[in-house]
C-alpha cells in the first residue's frame, strides 16, 4: 500500500510539473500511440515543398500545390514541410498557416531554412517502408515557384471539397453580406490596382448589385454608392476567403481568394495569372467559372465581364 501511495504521489507531482491536465495527458498519450500505428501502416503522408526565391504569392502556390499532391491519397492525414530561402522575411507565413488550416487533414507544419535540418527531421515523420526507400523519399520534394498554365487549369477543373473554413468566419461573412445587400445580389471584388478601371465599369453597369471590394483602393478614388470597401476592416485571410465564398459572385485575381471562391460553386470570374501569349484568351470550366488569363483590351474585357454577370445574375426588379 505505501508503494501505491508513493507511486500515486509521484505521478501527481510529475503531471503538476508538466502542467498537464489529466485528460490532456491522456489525449497526448493516445494521440502518440495512434501516430505510431499510422506510421507503421504507412497512412501518414509527408509533403515537402521547396520554396523558390521567385515565389511571389506563396499562399496561392500552397493552395495549388496541395490540391495537386493530395489528390487520391485516400483521405489520410498529412504533414507539410517547407524549406524556405534564407531571405524569406516577406513570405507571408501567417497567410500560409491560414491556408493550410483550411485542410482538416493537416497534422503538422514544419518550417526550415536549410536542407540539413530538414533531412534530419524528415525520417521521423515518414513511415518505415518510406524511410528505407530513398526513391520514395526523394519523390516527396517539389519546388514551389511560379505556377504554370497547366496547374491553373488543373485547379479550375478540380474538386475543392477539401477546403473547410471556420464556422464562425462563414457565419460572419453570410451575416455581413445579408445585412448590407438586403434582398439584392452581393458580388465580391478583388481586382488588382492595374485593373481598377474594370471594377469601376462593372460597378457602374450593375447599380442593382451590392459590391464588396477587398482590394486596396486607389488614391483619391471616389467609390460608387453601391460599392463598399472592406480593405481597411482588418479582416483575416480566412475571413476574406469566407466572403469570397459567401457572395453570389466573385470577380478578381486568381489568388488565394479566387482559389477559395472556386470551391463555393458560385459564379467566379478570374482575372490574370497567365503569361503573355497564353491561348485561348478565355477559359471556361462548367457554367459558373470563367478565367481571363491575360486581361484583354479594356472595353472588350469590361463588356465581357458585365455580360457574364448579367447572364448569371438577372437584374433585380
Amino acid at each position: 500500500m505505501p508503494q501505491r501511495q508513493r507511486l500515486r504521489k509521484f505521478i501527481y507531482r510529475t503531471l503538476s510539473r508538466l502542467g498537464f491536465f489529466p485528460f490532456t495527458f491522456l489525449f497526448v498519450v493516445l494521440n502518440a500511440a495512434r501516430k505510431m500505428i499510422l506510421l507503421r501502416q504507412g497512412h501518414v503522408l509527408v509533403r515537402v515543398g521547396v520554396v523558390a526565391g521567385e515565389a511571389m504569392n506563396l499562399p496561392r502556390c500552397m493552395m495549388l500545390w496541395l490540391d495537386r499532391v493530395l489528390t487520391g491519397n485516400g483521405g489520410h492525414p498529412f504533414d507539410v514541410c517547407l524549406r524556405l530561402p534564407p531571405l524569406a522575411a516577406d513570405a507571408n507565413l501567417h497567410d500560409v498557416f491560414a491556408v493550410l488550416l483550411t485542410h482538416p487533414r493537416l497534422r503538422s507544419l514544419g518550417l526550415y531554412w536549410d536542407s540539413s535540418s530538414l533531412a534530419d527531421d524528415l525520417p521521423l515523420l515518414q513511415a518505415k517502408h518510406v524511410r528505407n526507400d530513398p526513391a520514395a523519399s526523394t519523390a516527396s520534394y517539389e519546388e514551389l515557384g511560379s505556377p504554370s498554365i497547366k496547374q491553373f487549369v488543373a485547379y479550375l477543373e478540380a474538386d475543392h471539397g477539401g477546403i473547410v473554413l471556420p464556422v464562425a468566419a462563414k457565419r460572419d461573412a453570410q451575416t455581413l453580406l445579408k445585412r448590407q445587400a438586403g434582398g439584392g445580389y452581393a458580388v465580391c471584388l478583388n481586382v488588382p490596382l492595374e485593373l481598377r478601371w474594370l471594377a469601376d465599369a462593372v460597378v457602374s453597369a450593375r447599380t442593382d448589385v451590392r459590391f464588396f471590394d477587398l482590394a486596396p483602393p486607389a488614391s483619391s478614388h471616389l467609390r460608387a454608392a453601391n460599392c463598399q470597401s472592406l480593405y481597411g476592416h482588418g479582416l483575416t485571410l480566412q475571413e476574406r476567403m469566407a466572403l469570397a465564398q459567401a457572395a453570389d459572385a466573385y470577380v478578381g485575381s486568381f489568388d488565394e481568394l479566387g482559389c477559395a471562391a472556386l470551391s463555393s460553386g458560385r459564379l467566379v470570374i478570374l482575372l490574370g495569372g497567365g503569361t503573355a501569349g497564353t491561348q485561348p484568351d478565355r477559359i471556361s470550366s462548367g457554367d459558373t467559372t470563367v478565367w481571363f488569363p491575360v486581361p484583354a483590351e479594356p472595353t472588350t474585357l469590361a463588356t465581357a465581364v458585365v455580360q457574364i454577370l448579367s447572364r448569371k445574375l438577372a437584374p433585380v426588379k
